[in-house]
């Protein structure tokens, strides 16, 4: 159903009503055996993607973006928050914490976000935010050393930046030589992929700007209750005090 609705229908239709298109879909997938983290909709089956993900019909999360929401739910109380290209269930979940600042970025355009931010050169002070949430966003951008510089820089003493990307074994994959839309997809997976990290080859970057990182993984039965990926990494890069 969620297939046939979204090739039938024009995207600027889907995006403008939305919220009411989600819980006309949502009421055929009401069930008790699985229940979404983040609106905490119940239901019979999440609905599959071709590339595997399983959506929430409700709210639209992923499970990446839940797995997400289970380390925030507990960490953004009274935090000044930073959130790069932020998806939406993620972001109407922490919008709803009224004690919580919480300031979202979109460079391209694709998120709706209340600033245009460069991360590469980010316009906010040094030392302003107790945590950045940057998913899936280094791989996109040119030069990711100075990326994580300019995170390192407003991130307050002791704050701490949550970090993910698609991650291969290994070391980093990068090649200047590729420069084209399909070449990038061959070579990163995905057209607008610039590189393909290993977890720890980009804890070493970060480790190199100054932050301290730990590496956080789950392992899930493949039926697990929230609709997590079964096997997923992300990456806790914490500013110390010495550091600033």
């Amino acid at each position: 159903m969620y297939g046939k609705i979204k090739r039938l229908i024009p995207n600027v239709i889907i995006k403008r009503n939305e919220k009411l298109l989600r819980t006309l879909i949502s009421i055929v997938y009401i069930g008790n055996k699985y229940q979404c983290n983040i609106c905490h909709f119940k239901m019979s089956n999440f609905i599959k993607l071709e590339n595997n993900n399983k959506l929430c019909p409700k709210c639209g999360s992923l499970g990446r973006t839940r797995r997400l929401w289970s380390l925030l739910e507990n960490e953004i109380q009274g935090k000044k928050i930073l959130h790069f290209s932020p998806s939406k269930s993620i972001k109407t979940k922490i919008e709803s914490y009224s004690n919580s600042k919480y300031i979202t970025s979109d460079y391209a355009g694709e998120f709706d976000a209340m600033k245009k931010l460069n991360i590469e050169s980010i316009d906010e002070p040094k030392d302003e935010f107790d945590l950045v949430i940057c998913y899936h966003i280094l791989e996109h951008v040119e030069n990711d050393i100075k990326a994580m510089k300019e995170l390192q820089r407003i991130i307050k003493p002791k704050g701490m930046c949550i970090i993910q990307t698609p991650f291969k074994t290994g070391d980093i994959y990068e090649n200047n030589a590729v420069k084209t839309d399909e070449e990038r997809l061959i070579h990163f997976g995905q057209k607008d992929h610039l590189r393909i990290y290993s977890a720890e080859g980009l804890m070493k970057r970060m480790e190199s700007v100054g932050f301290q990182t730990r590496l956080k993984e789950y392992n899930e039965v493949e039926n697990n209750l929230n609709g997590y990926n079964i096997d997923e990494k992300l990456i806790i890069a914490e500013k110390s005090v010495t550091n600033n």
